[in-house]
């Protein structure tokens, strides 16, 4: 008996071929092989009886049980390798089944019953040679002791194990005969069907895939069991013998052939014969058999039987796949596997099992066209998507259900894989990622981190998902971090931080935008540790770049001016923000020209008060931290700036003076500076009216200089001949007569003692004309005699410096004021809050509140405030009465502080209370004698006042209006006296509000109207400053007695009614009483001292009078329009007797009132002093004081055109030059259609000039005017702009680019960014073709040859085109067209930045400009369809290979989708396969050779599918293996 492996089954080597028996078994051999086996065969194998296992008996019937099963086994080496190979594939298939579940219809063999740590009685199965194979070679045998045999011994009937309780009844049917494969026979593995001769045993006893070598039951056909002659004499061959042995080397017949030429080109082509033979027979021809599992309808018992065998991983996968229950799909698919706990692999395969059966419904279903079938597939996978979505939602947030834990594992593990395997929508779930995570709470926040983080590297390489994922993330840290339960969270605000300092320095892309940027970034800094250089430079990297594509931070030098000035003036306006000096530092790179602008501000006539200098110091302070140089920015101010203004010295010596108080001004080297100049050579450079370089030597504080650089300082003044000595005896002079008119104690022979004290005012007048130097010596003396003492004193000691009295304050307070030292002053403040002197502290508040602005800068307004709060709460417990002057202060001061708008309330509310419950007012010196001032009639109408004040209740306006105009009528008869009635009076009107203080305000309006006709009263001067100081009447009250009737129009303007006389009627009634002018000049000027108010009174009417300029300004302003208008009529009716506005000092503090105003609100200057009639008188003063504040030595026969105004227009006269253009446009031309249009060509025009001349400055006051003119001066810049720009047609050269051009491009630059920050087009910027146009004719250029051309593009017009594009990408429209012209945008960008690649080198760094286009595309990518990524992804398809235009595009290469068919045609026509003997012609090359054509190749993700059907194939893959050329194995 011979055995021959099937196909594809190796043969294990045999032994040694000797001489003619080659594979020759004799029947001598075979016999006595047989009879060896027969003396050691047992009749039954024995049990061991220290085995761990229990073994059953076989069934008495199985045949098995009287034939061989136990000798050891001999014959060949090939017959022992193979039973050894196939008993190991047989026991490790069944190494996990019990030995008590055998089934008793499967042969009993060794192979089944032995256990895996226990050697078989069999002997060794290995494929080592066993001792009788030895004996059959040549090699000897070792002298080792005989091994006894083993065999086993039979096992008696009576010894049999006993048979179950309750045995199976016998089957006594009768059965046929069936052969029966002995235990010894060879067994081996076999791959495809099995061949004939393995069906040919019997059922029971061959296994599927194992063939038995060797062993042919006697069937009569095989070649065996034909006998012959040469069968019966030499035995039977498996091959025939070869009749001629060979007996001698063939060297003699091939070397012939080999040693001709041709020879080795025929051995060649004889083996690429061979392989070619062996590919052509052995490939794989037939088509792809592959047919996904079905589906069957079954029911719920084998539905649940099926998935637990699913969920077995011992069951296999092909035994599952004959049919799958058709309803499992879906939610119940997810659900099943969850519940069933299915190892992730086998739940794949069902996913993709239903999948691919659902994907394939929609072909068989045949409606519609291949479009349909692909929206359906589209959809499937959609829907899918969702569901899957659905499911990790539901398991991962249901923390009530059982085994939670091992659920979300499960949960999160089955979606990885089906992410992984792309079975998912990518697109779909990402966005669910992203948008879950954006819209989740606090109490989700950690489950969707975990989801968020498995998949986060997908998510950060598109630009789509990536910055959403940032900006949730760092939105997410900025709530927490604010949240007012902070610390609970403080797990989770640790986890972002880490997150977010890993994304920083991973992705600093995500974090490029914008608009998030600008409101997140300060919480982004602050999560970043304080010791990590390298994340604190990724942030500083990531802020760069977001200032970048912000429009306000592409700014030319001059935008850069004007948004300085327009955010310092905004102190001017309000209380000074702590942020900034920041603010401002960043503004721009360039810090010296933002030194020089801020100087230059703080130094400007355009700019009234005294609070610009403390603000310039703060932020010089601020700056100097950040490492400017302060003192070579005002050396350099001072090179190019002569100082010629008086006012302008001032300031500058001011501002010099408070930084070498702080350290900040170094005085070595401004004297190295003047030495350098040489400029101390004559005394007229040191005196008052010198340069401001060399004066401000003189200028310097000397208490603040070291003894040294007094030295110097003397020295140098000596140069010049001013005497060092008089200045220090002019300051101790100065010294003691302050001390002598505060009483402070002198030397006792001092001469001064013998002269008159010199009253306050006079001393501060002079201090008020003296030198900057001894005003600092003033306010220093008066800081170290007078703050340090009140701070130093100890309450209870003998010793105690005593309270600082309201006079000799208010004595301090004057010559601080005078000399304008208020850092002095402040520090004076705050040591004066722990006074308890009522009056002090009322007077302490009044003066914060007086210079609020000044003190607000200086860093000293809160802190007062704080003290003096907490001085009432300390004085106010047992003495409400005596506390109102301080708490009457503090309302006053309490709202202009920003956000305590309630405590202002509290306060006034108090205030009330003890104003109703205290008939008895102590706010005046004089009220403790009131009573006895009034006579019997009067005390009468004081006590019914106080007796209804007392009871609680109200007085009808019968009533009011009865003792109102009793009290009216006795103060008017108490005008002119000089006694004190009048004060009286006004204290009763006082109490008399209380009752209805809305109805007293309309009486007192009334009787207010009725007094502006009087001819015989006196000047409005001597009656309203004490009705307002006592309460009774509000500075409001009296500007609405000095307006006219208004009409509301729908802009929400207030506009004076039309007027046909020659002036507004109010002003032909008050012309002869000249009210209008006096209540103008109760506003501008300082009330006159005639005894009838105090001065805490009079400094109080100044607050007052200061606060009206800030929150009244329209009523200020109709005031002096009629004021103007009186005294015009009045002039006209040949009235000239004594008109307020007939005094200088009226007329310029009125000029610097509208100066205050201007800068507040230009365009409601211009609205409110409109006149209607540009003939009259009033347009002349109104034309006369808007020149004056464009140059203030103007007169009336001055006029200035509009050329004029454009060309003094700069930073500090932009809002006097905005409010002089608007009121010149409105008088021009009585037609509005004419009107327009030459404004329109006066615009034009004008632009032109001042853009040649390189001034830009007036495109400030483009936001004022006509929004079509602004939109006409727009497109005028942007055309000319462009028109500059160099293109292939005009390529620029280094030479031959003029600086004018590039000066021209930046200021056009300028004007459309000005324009665009203004927002006054009335419209937004949008992207337009032409712009993207030019943007290309910058890429043709690169990319040309011309190397000449390429330097100024990318060191000037790249950068400043993309300066331009970046202005017009704030705003996004969703119109088609909007979309085209940003796609084709991302399209240029992407070229330039491959462009920018190709030319970097050493010698030409494009780095930094490829890095701002990728940023640009960024932001235009975030606001683009998807419709139109996509199609710039398409159009990009051969440059997807960058990471960054992926990133840009959000395109993800999906696996598979570069995959190409390909066929080659005449394959069988000859040629190369004739040539090459049927090998492939890639292994010649010669593939090119032949003729290809390729066709895209679809790889179907769902039918990836490992073992779909039951029964193997050779070509049953989803992918015919036929694409491969594949062979058989």
């Amino acid at each position: 008996m011979t055995s021959r492996p099937p196909l594809g089954v190796q043969r294990a080597p045999a032994r040694k071929p000797t001489g003619q028996n080659l594979s020759q078994r004799p029947a001598a051999a075979v016999a006595a092989a047989a009879a060896r086996q027969r003396s050691y065969v047992p009749p039954s194998p024995i049990r061991k009886e220290t085995t761990f296992h229990d073994f059953s008996p076989s069934d008495p019937n199985d045949g098995s049980q009287g034939r061989v099963t136990g000798a050891q086994r001999r014959g060949s080496r090939l017959k022992l390798e193979l039973s050894h190979d196939s008993a190991d594939i047989i026991s490790h298939s069944n190494m996990m089944e019990s030995p008590n579940t055998i089934d008793a219809s499967k042969p009993f063999t060794p192979s089944r019953i032995m256990p895996p740590t226990d050697s078989s009685e069999l002997g060794d199965m290995s494929p080592h040679l066993s001792v009788e194979a030895q004996a059959v070679d040549v090699d000897p045998k070792l002298p080792m002791p005989a091994r006894r045999p083993r065999f086993t011994t039979e096992v008696s009937r009576r010894n049999a194990p006993p048979s179950t309780p309750n045995p199976s009844k016998k089957d006594a049917r009768p059965k046929p005969y069936t052969v029966e494969i002995p235990a010894l026979a060879p067994r081996y593995h076999i791959q495809g069907k099995a061949d004939g001769l393995t069906k040919s045993g019997p059922s029971n006893a061959a296994q599927p895939g194992v063939g038995y070598a060797d062993f042919f039951p006697w069937t009569g056909n095989h070649p065996e069991d034909q006998f012959s002659e040469n069968a019966i004499r030499h035995g039977f061959f498996d091959k025939a013998p070869i009749a001629q042995t060979e007996t001698s080397s063939a060297k003699v017949n091939l070397f012939g052939a080999l040693k001709h030429k041709s020879g080795l080109l025929a051995l060649s082509t004889m083996f690429a014969n061979v392989l070619g033979e062996r590919r052509q027979n052995a490939q794989i021809t037939e088509p792809s058999t592959f047919k996904p599992p079905p589906r069957v309808t079954v029911t719920d018992a084998k539905r649940e039987t099926w998935m637990k065998d699913l969920a077995n991983p011992t069951t296999p996968l092909r035994r599952l796949s004959r049919t799958i229950p058709h309803s499992i799909r879906g939610r119940i698919l997810l659900d099943q596997c969850l519940n069933k706990n299915v190892p992730t692999d086998r739940a794949v395969w069902l996913a993709k099992c239903v999948g691919v059966n659902e994907l394939r419904s929609f072909k068989r279903k045949g409606a519609g066209s291949n479009l349909v079938i692909r929206g359906g597939e589209a959809k499937f996978h959609r829907d899918w998507t969702v569901i899957v979505e659905q499911f990790i939602e539901a398991v991962v947030f249901g923390f009530e259900e059982p085994d939670w834990k091992a659920k979300v594992g499960y949960a999160i593990r089955l979606t990885t894989h089906l992410y992984v395997e792309h079975l998912l929508d990518r697109e779909h779930y990402m966005e669910w990622l992203v948008h879950s995570l954006e819209n989740s709470d606090q109490a989700k926040l950690p489950m969707w981190m975990i989801l968020v983080e498995i998949f986060w590297k997908d998510l950060l390489r598109l630009r789509k998902y990536g910055r959403r994922l940032v900006v949730a993330l760092v939105h997410q840290h900025h709530e927490i971090q604010n949240h007012i339960d902070k610390d609970l969270f403080q797990p989770l605000l640790s986890k972002l931080t880490g997150l977010l300092n890993t994304l920083i320095t991973r992705s600093p892309e995500n974090f490029v935008s914008p608009s998030s940027w600008s409101k997140y970034r300060d919480s982004l800094r602050h999560c970043i540790p304080a010791g990590d250089q390298i994340r604190q430079n990724a942030f500083m990297a990531i802020n760069h770049r977001n200032e970048q594509l912000v429009a306000s931070a592409n700014r030319s030098q001059p935008a850069a001016r004007h948004i300085l000035v327009k955010r310092l003036d905004g102190t001017l306006q309000l209380p000074m923000p702590e942020a900034l000096p920041a603010q401002c530092w960043g503004i721009s790179k360039d810090k010296a020209a933002l030194a020089k602008a801020l100087l230059e501000w703080c130094t400007s006539l355009y700019r009234p008060g005294i609070a610009k200098v403390f603000v310039s110091s703060k932020i010089l302070q601020h700056w100097s931290a950040l490492g400017l140089d302060t003192t070579m920015a005002i050396l350099d101010l001072l090179d190019v700036d002569a100082f010629e203004e008086q006012g302008r010295k001032d300031a500058l010596y001011h501002l010099v003076c408070e930084l070498v108080r702080q350290g900040i001004f170094s005085v070595p080297r401004y004297v190295q500076w003047l030495m350098a100049r040489g400029s101390l050579t004559h005394v007229e450079n040191v005196l008052p009216g010198g340069p401001g370089g060399t004066r401000l030597l003189v200028e310097l504080p000397v208490h603040a200089l070291t003894q040294s650089q007094r030295g110097i300082r003397g020295g140098m003044l000596r140069r010049a001949s001013f005497s060092v000595d008089d200045e220090a005896k002019d300051a101790e002079l100065a010294i003691k007569y302050m001390k002598q008119a505060l009483g402070l104690p002198l030397a006792m022979n001092d001469p001064i003692l013998q002269r008159k004290p010199i009253p306050i005012k006079k001393l501060s007048r002079r201090v008020a004309i003296s030198s900057r130097s001894l005003k600092a010596e003033v306010g220093c003396w008066l800081r170290d005699g007078l703050a340090v003492n009140a701070t130093e004193r100890k309450p209870g000691a003998e010793g105690q410096a005593p309270e600082l009295s309201p006079s000799m304050f208010g004595a301090v307070r004057t010559l601080l004021e005078a000399a304008e030292d208020f850092s002095m002053l402040g520090e004076v403040l705050q040591a004066l809050t722990t006074q308890s002197n009522i009056e002090t502290l009322a007077a302490v508040a009044d003066t914060v509140s007086r210079h609020f602005f000044v003190f607000s800068a200086l860093g000293v307004a809160e802190p007062v405030f704080a003290g003096l709060r907490k001085q009432l709460h300390a004085l106010g417990r047992n003495q409400e009465i005596a506390v109102r002057p301080l708490l009457a202060a503090l309302v006053g001061l309490a709202p202009r502080f920003p956000g305590k708008g309630d405590l202002a309330g509290q306060l006034q509310a108090e205030l009330t209370l003890i104003d109703r419950n205290n008939p008895v007012d102590a706010c005046s010196p004089v009220s403790d004698s009131m009573a006895l001032q009034l006579q019997d009639d009067d005390v009468n109408l004081r006590e019914e006042i106080e007796k209804n004040l007392a009871s609680g209740t109200s007085l009808d306006r019968n009533t009011m209006e009865r003792l109102f105009q009793t009290i009216a009528q006795r103060l008017q008869s108490c005008w002119g006296k000089a006694d004190d009635n009048q004060r009286a009076y006004s204290r009763l009107l006082t109490r008399l509000r209380i009752f209805d203080t809305q109805h007293f305000d309309s009486i007192m309006n009334k009787w207010l109207c009725y007094l502006r006709t009087l001819r015989d009263r006196p000047s409005i001067l001597r009656i309203f400053p004490l009705l307002v100081s006592v309460g009774c009447l509000s500075m409001s009250g009296i500007l609405a007695t000095a307006s006219e009737p208004q009409t509301r129009q729908n802009t929400g303007m207030l506009q004076p009614p039309p007027s046909n006389g020659p002036g507004p009627q109010v002003v032909q009634i008050t012309s002869k009483t000249k009210y209008m002018q006096q209540v103008l000049q109760l506003f501008v000027a300082p009330i006159p001292d005639d005894g009838l108010i105090t001065a805490e009174e009079s400094y109080r009417f100044s607050i007052l009078q200061d606060q009206a300029g800030r929150e009244n300004a329209n009523e200020l302003l109709s005031l002096i329009r009629l004021a103007l208008a009186e005294y015009s009529f009045a002039r006209t009716q040949s009235d000239f007797d004594n008109h307020p506005l007939d005094d200088p000092d009226i007329q310029a503090r009125l000029l610097g009132l509208v100066r205050h105003l201007v800068l507040k609100d230009p365009n409601g200057i211009a609205q409110a002093l409109r006149v209607k009639c540009p003939e009259s008188p009033v347009s002349g003063w109104i034309d006369l004081m808007t020149t004056k504040l464009l140059i203030p030595a103007a007169d009336e026969h001055t006029r200035i055109t509009f050329d004029q105004v454009l060309e003094l227009t700069n930073e500090f006269t932009l809002p006097f030059c905005r409010a002089k253009l608007l009121l010149s446009l409105e008088q021009s031309g009585p037609e509005a259609a004419d009107r327009r249009q030459s404004h329109l060509e006066l615009f034009a025009t004008a632009m032109d000039k001042a853009i040649d001349a390189r001034n830009i400055s007036w495109i400030g006051i483009l936001d004022s005017v006509d929004p079509e003119i602004i939109h006409h001066v727009k497109n005028r810049a942007q055309v000319r702009f462009l028109d500059l720009l160099p293109s292939t047609r005009t390529p620029p050269t280094v030479d031959t680019v003029p600086d004018q051009n590039l000066q021209m491009a930046e200021n056009l630059l300028s004007v459309i960014d000005a324009i665009i920050r203004g927002g006054a087009m009335g419209r937004r910027p949008q992207l337009v073709p032409s712009m993207i146009d030019k943007l290309a004719d910058l890429w043709e250029v690169l990319a040309s040859a011309d190397d000449y051309a390429k330097p100024p593009v990318l060191k000037h017009w790249l950068p400043f085109l993309l300066n331009f594009i970046t202005l017009h990408t704030q705003t996004f429209d969703t119109s088609k067209p909007s979309n085209e012209v940003r796609a084709r945008a991302l399209i240029v960008c992407a070229g330039l930045i491959q462009e920018l690649d190709v030319l970097h080198s050493p010698e030409v760094d494009t780095r930094a400009l490829s890095s701002r286009i990728f940023d640009l595309a960024c932001l235009l990518a975030d606001n683009v369809a998807d419709e139109s990524r996509a199609m710039c992804a398409r159009a990009l398809k051969d440059s997807t290979s960058d990471p960054r235009l992926r990133y840009i595009f959000s395109f993800s290469a999906q696996p598979g989708e570069n995959l190409v068919l390909k066929d080659k045609t005449g394959r069988a026509a000859g040629g190369a396969s004739s040539r090459f003997m049927g090998t492939p012609g890639s292994m010649w090359g010669a593939e090119s050779q032949v003729p290809e054509r390729l066709t895209p190749f679809v790889m179907r993700r769902w039918e990836i599918l490992s073992e779909p059907t039951p029964n193997v194939g050779e070509n049953d893959t989803a992918i015919s293996l036929s694409h491969f050329d594949a062979r058989r194995a």
